[in-house]
This record gives C-alpha cells, sequence and structure tokens, in this order.
C-alpha cells in the first residue's frame, strides 16, 4: 500500500524557505494560501494514485470523498515525550525538557485547530470526524500498524 505524509510536504516547504516549522506556521497563518495549495497538490496526488493510498493528513476527511479515516492519538505525556525525542532539531526548536515540548505543542496544535477551523469551518480535533481512533500512547508503530491492518480487513469482509 502506497503511503503519502503531508507533514512531510510541509517540513520541506519550510526547510526550501530556511524556516523551522514553528516559523513556517507562523507564514501560513498569515498566508491560509499555503495550506489550501498543499491540499490542493496533495489532493491531486492522492487521486490519481492507482492503488489504495494511506495518507496522513488532519483535514483528509473533510477535503475527500469515500475515504476511511484514521485519527491517531497519544496521551499528551507520550505526545510530548515523541517530540522530545525525536531528531528533528534542524527545523524545529530544541526543547529543554518534555515539559517544554508539550506547552509548545499544545499551542502550536491550538492554533493550527483554528487556523484550519478559520478555512474549513470544521474541527480536526473532533473525534466524530474519524471512523476510527487508534490509540498509540502504549503501542510500538508495528502495533499501530497491525491493529490498522486488522480494522481494515475488517471493512473488506
Amino acid at each position: 500500500m502506497t503511503t503519502a505524509d503531508v507533514g512531510q510536504v510541509y517540513r520541506k516547504r519550510a526547510l526550501a524557505k530556511w524556516l523551522t516549522i514553528g516559523e513556517y506556521d507562523k507564514l501560513v497563518a498569515k498566508n491560509p494560501q499555503e495550506d489550501v495549495e498543499m491540499d490542493n497538490d496533495f489532493k491531486k496526488i492522492v487521486e490519481n494514485c492507482a492503488s489504495d493510498i494511506i495518507v496522513w493528513r488532519r483535514m483528509w476527511f473533510h477535503l475527500l470523498s469515500d475515504i476511511i479515516s484514521v485519527r491517531l492519538d497519544v496521551s499528551p505525556e507520550q505526545w510530548a515525550q515523541r517530540i522530545y525525542s525525536a531528531d528533528r532539531w534542524a527545523q524545529e526548536k530544541k526543547y529543554k525538557n518534555v515539559q517544554e515540548a508539550l506547552a509548545a505543542n499544545t499551542e502550536r496544535m491550538e492554533e493550527l485547530r483554528q487556523r484550519l477551523m478559520k478555512l474549513y469551518g470544521v474541527d480536526f480535533t473532533d473525534i466524530s470526524n474519524y471512523t476510527k481512533i487508534i490509540d498509540t500512547t502504549d503501542k510500538s508503530p508495528d502495533q499501530v500498524l497491525e491493529e490498522f491492518e486488522d480494522y481494515i480487513k475488517t471493512l473488506r469482509k
């Protein structure tokens, strides 16, 4: 199955402008057309894909019809730990500790939620927008993938 991650595209766009993720967030907040262009470009890729595709994007449940929308959830503490431990410091601020990562990214997600609400009129944090929610807090990537694949198998029966 093919996969595509809008987050990777987002990071590449930031890097191409020599910006950190936080700086690029601010640029996009002032210029919503950046979000729209990225979404439209990505939508074309998905629609022209010959096989099933897994797309990582918060708003796909709203932008495309006939999709299975799965939300990968995580506890705030584990989310912060993952961000703090990630090796993305060329593009993101290096946090002093997990608490700083949690505070900064909680603020960033709220700003993103508000920006996308304004742009699309839909709240990506509303769990009713998803057909399946997978809690990844205490799971390895392989366990999450297995749960996802098991869910897809139930739909294909």
